[in-house]
């Protein structure tokens, strides 16, 4: 993930009292079909970060080239960006969504000038909660969104520590560590 990402992330680890967030830099590298997907659990906050190769959200991961390519680009964006649509949270947390960033240089949205053929996306989604360490489970809907995406590789940072979970086929349910 861009370095602005993981700072954040860290940022969210050390206020939950966590000795270090090293989620967002293990990750495996650029592999097609998995999406690196890293929650922070705080009391008042939920952030989610993913880190994808632009393949799994558009078949191709360059700028797009063509009109239809941009109208693809367009559209996994905007698909992003209505992050309620493709996450959802355990409402006894309370959570209300606050901000999506998304980076890729390859799509105009900051980071590097996209160079080569192998361009990822990065992105952060941030909920404000009344209590986000009630939440039991948050469903992560990135397969049923984009349909090249077959793995979710998971890792989630709270107040009971840390955990991992990889989620493939029709399961989409991360559970939070409790």
């Amino acid at each position: 993930m861009k370095k602005s990402l993981r700072t954040s992330l860290a940022a969210l680890a050390a206020a939950v009292m966590l000795p270090t967030l090293a989620l967002a830099q293990t990750h495996a590298a650029h592999e097609h079909g998995k999406v690196a997907v890293d929650i922070a659990v705080e009391r008042e906050q939920l952030t989610v970060a993913i880190d994808t190769p632009l393949d799994n959200l558009l078949g191709f991961e360059r700028a797009p080239r063509s009109a239809a390519e941009k109208q693809a680009a367009d559209a996994a964006v905007a698909r992003l960006r209505a992050a309620d649509g493709w996450l959802r949270i355990d409402p006894q947390a309370g959570c209300q969504l606050q901000a999506v960033t998304l980076e890729s240089g390859a799509l105009g949205l900051g980071g590097a000038p996209a160079e080569g053929e192998h361009a990822d996306l990065e992105g952060s989604v941030t909920y404000r909660c009344t209590d986000a360490t009630r939440a039991a489970w948050i469903d992560v809907g990135l397969a049923d969104a984009f349909k090249r995406v077959k793995v979710l590789q998971v890792q989630v940072a709270g107040p009971q520590g840390q955990a991992k979970q990889t989620l493939s086929g029709k399961n989409r349910r991360v559970v939070l560590a409790k």
